[in-house]
């Protein structure tokens, strides 16, 4: 694959990463409550979600996928399960108050980088319409060419990259708000806010076809 076709699908790719899903919500979220550095490397379990589909998508099972409608309905019956279960995790969270435990002069709850790591993860590959994406999108950068699936996983690396570049814009500005001071007295309102935003994505993943 030359540099002139990786270019051309910098764009897509870029494009493809940027809009506010349930995955960039929740690193926004993570970043707001725990600080920019928990929630970018917490967004590996995102791209290594991402990365499975991807690889999945390469040897055809988004095909497998488009064909089988019980096992489709089934991963997004559990992805609906999941992201309004998450959704009342995230109304209920304790606010933490970041700028006194920095100071030393209270407690912040605290959650572990692998358990956000383990959400961003379940997030990115509950979703079965993910998989029909890649599927969808990646070939129409590739054509016919003889070695496909080589191309479809290089293409998928560089997604993958800007990705995880816009995970951590969304982790900056999460962590920016929440040290400004902008919010304070407003946190556990955000939390039900984002809690709701999960449960709204849970009900428009149920109401697709």
């Amino acid at each position: 694959m030359s540099a002139y076709d990786l270019l051309l699908f910098l764009p897509a790719a870029i494009l493809m990463a940027i809009p506010m899903g349930p995955s960039n919500f929740l690193c926004f979220s993570n970043a707001l409550n725990h600080g920019a550095v928990p929630a970018g490397v917490a967004g590996l379990g995102r791209v290594a979600g991402f990365g499975l589909l991807i690889v999945l998508a390469a040897f055809g099972l988004g095909a497998v996928l488009a064909k089988g409608a019980w096992l489709l309905i089934a991963i997004k019956w559990f992805g609906v399960a999941y992201l309004a279960w998450l959704g009342w995790r995230l109304w209920r969270a304790p606010t933490p108050d970041l700028e006194a435990a920095r100071a030393g002069g209270g407690t912040a709850p605290r959650v572990s980088t692998w358990v956000l790591m383990r959400r961003e993860f379940t997030t990115a590959i509950v979703n079965p319409k993910a998989i029909l994406y890649f599927t969808a999108a990646f070939p129409q950068f590739i054509g016919h060419a003889d070695d496909f699936t080589t191309r479809f996983l290089i293409l998928g690396l560089e997604y993958l990259f800007f990705e995880y570049l816009v995970l951590w814009l969304y982790a900056a500005l999460g962590s920016g708000l929440g040290r400004s001071g902008l919010l304070t007295g407003l946190r556990s309102w955000i939390n039900r806010v984002t809690g709701i935003s999960f449960f709204g994505f849970a009900g428009w993943m149920a109401s697709s076809g």
